[in-house]
């Protein structure tokens, strides 16, 4: 598996407007294009099939338009970490990604590996630990 010490460079579409984006994220608006990345296709299906660290009942509106997008899931592939809306924002708005990511996606032929159950609760468990600092208090927004 993949280094676990999660930097914060690993988190992708944390934006500034979203309820779960961070304030020093980049901002949305700024964000939008107007035509689509290459291998749009291929990233948005990368996107998409990422493994589900988390679920949650919590729905997920477009920031820019209101319109519902579905419930907010964290995905992963093992290395990177990326919510679920963020593959409305790239296939509506074209909002550019991080090309270290788009790299990684293009080496593992557009097909996040899949995770084990037990996988995805190692992420998880190291995932609460570097959220967290010693005395139990959270680091990250």
């Amino acid at each position: 598996m993949a280094d676990r010490s999660f930097p914060d460079h690993r988190f992708l579409g944390e934006f500034q407007e979203l309820a779960h984006g961070r304030p020093d994220g980049p901002a949305l608006r700024d964000s939008v294009r107007d035509h689509a990345v290459p291998d749009a296709p291929r990233l948005l299906r990368y996107l998409r099939a990422g493994s589900a660290l988390a679920v949650t009942g919590s729905p997920v509106h477009d920031a820019l338009s209101g319109e519902f997008i579905g419930a907010l899931e964290v995905h992963t592939d093992g290395e990177w970490f990326w919510y679920s809306d963020l593959a409305h924002y790239v296939e509506r708005y074209h909002v550019p990604l991080d090309e270290i990511f788009i790299d990684h996606a293009r080496a593992h032929h557009w097909t996040p590996p899949a995770l084990s159950t037990e996988d995805l609760i190692e992420i998880a468990d190291a995932l609460e630990a570097f959220a967290t600092d010693d005395s139990g208090c959270t680091k990250l927004p």
